[in-house]
Parts: structure tokens; sequence; C-alpha cells
């Protein structure tokens, strides 16, 4: 019974606590702490934002240059394989010029 006292005692005064404070008036430096808090946060999104899009435009170049590369591998081993008799030779798909990439770094 004594935890179940406790219990809704902390409940009602919790209840009181939070309708005293939304009665009253917050001081100006609250006010002015709130304001740069929420600068700092806005300002730490964009940063955040900023390094997201460098880090994607990071790995979409290595991972163009890695298809060009595996691409002109590809291409020098058909070439090879011309040669011998009776070689299944598979086709990739053509890497992307850099009209496409220009766009895509964009979005």
């Amino acid at each position: 019974m004594l935890p179940l006292l406790r219990f809704a005692s902390g409940i009602l005064v919790g209840v009181v606590g939070v309708h005293l404070l939304k009665q009253a008036k917050a001081p100006e430096a609250v006010k002015s702490f709130a304001q740069k808090a929420r600068s700092g946060l806005d300002k730490a999104g964009e940063d955040l934002r900023e390094a997201t899009v460098s880090g994607l435009s990071a790995v979409e170049k290595s991972s163009a240059a890695l298809r060009s590369k595996l691409s002109n591998t590809t291409d020098s081993s058909e070439a090879a394989t011309d040669d011998a008799p009776n070689v299944a030779t598979t086709e990739t798909a053509p890497a992307p010029s850099a009209d496409q990439t220009a766009t895509n770094e964009k979005a």
C-alpha cells in the first residue's frame, strides 16, 4: 500500500508542478538561452546535412571510378577471350556519362 501511495503523490506533485510552470512567465535569460539553443541545433543540422551530401558525393565519385575501371578490365578480358574458341562472354552496363553523374550529384 505504501508504494502505491508514493506513486499517487508523485503524480499529484508532477501535475501541480507542470500547471504552475505553465502559468509562470519565463525570464528573459531563459528565453534567450532557448533561442541560442535552437539556433545551435539548426546550425548543427545544416552542418550534418552538408557533411552527408559531401560524403555521398565522394561515394558516388569513387563508385563511378570503380565502375569505369571494372568495365575497362572487362573489356580487355573480353578482347583476350575473343581469340579463344567456345568462350561465353557477358555484357556489362555502360558507365554513366559525366552528365548523368552531375545530375545525380545535384539530387
